[in-house]
């Protein structure tokens, strides 16, 4: 028994930090690195917190012997941008600022999560429960009104016809669609992963709405860390074999090797960006603006700024279209649905 209990108090353990912590620990640790403690107290301190995390003494002692933060943060689950942010925060030596800015990060991110979440939520429930109601329709109440309406000797009008026909075809046409739109993404998924990582990301910046938020995503993490790292003193090739050294985003990589070959070819920054279908226009057009005045990475730091602005502002004219259009078409499906209900009874007493 003594053993049992060890082996399943072992799986219960876990390596990572929970995702809904991960912000909240990272602000934690820029307060504490601002008030003065150093890196491996700090950890110590918050892993105090989550006494399910295992091997905590070995992450610290590896911290110590010299691994980087940034693979300390991999190693207690956090995603690869975080990551890569970190990773970039240490080579240009501003770890403490960058913390707080990548927690920051992490929380806008979960709630532009929760709130897409809170706003399909409801009308989830509303389509699940649409597709209860019409399937009771289909099942039981049509084929009795169909027998009352035979019994009484009386003919169906058109509209409730066609209303019928609609509402009987409706549940094949939902579960059709469902399955294509998996069989699709499927598909599209396993045609992407066989891509190089710059083709994958060419393809799937060139989408119609996921193209928008991936192409300013890339250009937010692009002008904000070449920004700081041209501040800090590095040189354009520098930065960009810093890119190239990064592990935690294939696309920066493969984007920081072509800019390599492109500027050794002669090519000056603008023009070799325009042969980037990753990024915005705008940051094209930045970049341009930039070189010729002399303050590009100053350019390129302001502009990252209003990237993240560009996401939140488009992200809020989404969500309050969505949502009204998802009632509307639902309010029609289910006033549909009672109608289907209630005008064979009118029908049926005014022949009384």
């Amino acid at each position: 028994m003594y053993l049992l209990r060890n082996i399943t108090a072992g799986l219960h353990r876990q390596t990572y930090i929970p995702k809904k912590d991960q912000p909240v620990f990272l602000h934690r640790l820029s307060e504490l690195r601002e008030n003065g403690y150093p890196l491996d107290q700090s950890l110590s301190f918050l892993f105090l917190q989550f006494p399910s995390i295992s091997q905590k003494g070995q992450l610290i002692k590896s911290l110590l012997n010299g691994s980087s933060i940034s693979e300390t943060f991999k190693s207690l689950g956090y995603p690869s941008y975080v990551c890569m942010h970190l990773y970039f925060a240490e080579q240009y030596g501003d770890v403490k600022s960058s913390l707080a800015e990548t927690a920051v990060l992490m929380k806008h991110r979960e709630s532009q999560r929760k709130k897409l979440l809170s706003i399909l939520q409801y009308p989830l429930f509303l389509i699940l429960l649409f597709v209860f109601v019409s399937s009771v329709l289909n099942l039981y109440l049509l084929p009795r009104m169909t027998q009352l309406y035979q019994a009484v000797g009386n003919e169906k009008s058109g509209v409730l016809h066609t209303a019928e026909m609609i509402f009987r075809i409706i549940p094949s046409i939902m579960m059709a669609t469902s399955i294509l739109i998996v069989i699709l993404a499927s598909i599209f998924s396993i045609v992407l992963l066989k891509k190089p990582s710059l083709e994958k990301w060419k393809i799937i910046s060139s989408m119609p709405f996921a193209g928008f938020y991936f192409k300013h995503y890339h250009s937010y993490l692009f002008s904000r860390e070449a920004s700081i790292l041209l501040k800090s003193g590095l040189s354009f090739q520098q930065m960009l074999k810093t890119f190239i050294d990064q592990p935690y985003r294939p696309l920066f990589k493969g984007i920081g090797q072509f800019m390599t070959e492109e500027l050794h070819r002669g090519q000056s920054m603008h023009h070799t960006m325009l042969q980037l279908p990753y990024f915005t226009d705008e940051l094209h057009r930045v970049t341009e603006h930039g070189e010729m005045n002399g303050n590009l990475e100053r350019e390129w730091g302001f502009y990252s700024m209003y990237c993240l602005n560009a996401l939140e502002e488009r992200s809020g004219t989404y969500f309050q279209i969505l949502q009204p259009v998802i009632f509307i078409l639902l309010g029609l499906a289910v006033v549909g649905a009672y109608l289907i209900i209630l005008l064979p009874v009118f029908n049926l007493l005014q022949n009384i």
